[in-house]
């Protein structure tokens, strides 16, 4: 009785073994199974590759120069009686900036009036009598010609005491005054230097790599004193051709229209230039990865394969490459994932 109880213990363990062992092995199926259908297809990112139109701020230094600049000189000898302006002061076209003292030539100017009304009286009353036949036509002639040189006479004094009178030629900035209050001056004597505000121009030379992108009209931002100063709104009015013993590209820059103040000349500016360079494939440096004994990139193909396709490129800053030529442009190229590949594997796409 015993005996047979064994047996039925032994073959119950036996059959619980073999249960056991079939379902483990069920199990190894499905994960290797499982497994196979996992590595079946590899989960990448992917970048669609097209032209991007790059953006940078040119930076560089200007000179501020004026068009106009213009040195303001007495017309007339005499004693300055008052200056009106000083260093800084803005100034209009025909705005009084001095005034010599006119005494003696305004002495001289109402002498020649007074003679003049005088004999334009006699000549008036001349004319009267010639009618009556009371003076004779001779009489009347040299009265005439009396009259003409004494308005010419007063006509030259009176513009005379216009030259006692300095005015600013132009609208600009006094940038400097040479004389003051009870200074003698003669004929050709320097008073002040005006600047032309408003034909401002800032000279720069510009990276000729750079200078590629620009145009005429582009905006600039101009910042006085290296970027500490005020800031002003110009913009670019001529290119030149390569010039001068630093190289680079001559560039004048014009103040905006707008502008109501203009940096002073001479001084050096600070200039900011938003330029859009030309298009390029610009794509994460992460996609780039050795394999097949070259530097290159995993293309995804329409049939969910890569392909490795060996490409030249430069840097573009430390997040980027830039690729030197538009063969891959519109193609997808796997940037996470593409350690694992190599061409022929079939990937899956992942967001």
């Amino acid at each position: 009785m015993k005996t047979a109880f064994r047996i039925i213990v032994i073959l119950m363990l036996v059959l619980i073994f073999l249960v056991v062992l079939r379902n483990n092995k069920n199990a190894v199926k499905f994960e290797v199974a499982t497994a196979e259908i996992a590595i079946d297809s590899i989960p990448v990112r992917v970048f669609d590759l097209k032209p991007d139109s790059t953006s940078m701020v040119l930076e560089t230094v200007g000179k501020v120069k004026y068009a106009d600049e213009v040195y303001v000189v007495s017309q007339t000898p005499g004693e300055i009686k008052k200056v009106i302006v000083k260093i800084g002061d803005k100034v209009r076209k025909g705005d009084l900036i001095a005034q010599i003292d006119d005494f003696y030539a305004l002495q001289e100017y109402n002498i020649a009036k007074k003679a003049h009304d005088q004999i334009k009286k006699d000549f008036e009353r001349y004319t009267d009598l010639a009618k009556l036949d009371a003076v004779t036509q001779q009489q009347l002639e040299q009265l005439t010609l009396q009259l003409e040189g004494a308005e010419t006479k007063m006509n030259s004094l009176y513009k005379r005491l216009n030259d006692y009178i300095i005015k600013a030629p132009l609208d600009g900035v006094i940038n400097q005054v040479f004389v003051s209050r009870g200074n003698a001056t003669g004929l050709g004597t320097p008073v002040c230097e005006i600047v032309g505000g408003y034909s401002v121009r800032i000279e720069a030379r510009i990276n000729p790599d750079q200078a590629r992108n620009l145009k005429i009209g582009l905006k600039a931002s101009v910042i006085s004193d290296f970027g500490h100063g005020e800031n002003y709104n110009a913009y670019l009015a001529e290119i030149g051709e390569k010039a001068g013993k630093f190289g680079g590209v001559a560039a004048v820059f014009k103040m905006s229209s707008e502008e109501k103040k203009f940096p002073e000349s001479g001084s050096l500016v600070n200039i900011q230039l938003p330029i859009r360079g030309e298009p390029k494939l610009l794509l994460p440096r992460k996609a780039l990865i050795y394999s097949e004994g070259k530097m290159g990139l995993f293309v995804l193909k329409p049939d969910k394969t890569v392909e490795f396709s060996p490409i030249k490129y430069i840097d573009f800053d430390d997040n980027y490459i830039s690729l030197t030529d538009m063969t891959l442009n519109h193609k997808q190229i796997v940037v996470e994932g593409n350690y694992m590949l190599k061409t022929g594997d079939l990937v899956k796409v992942v967001l």
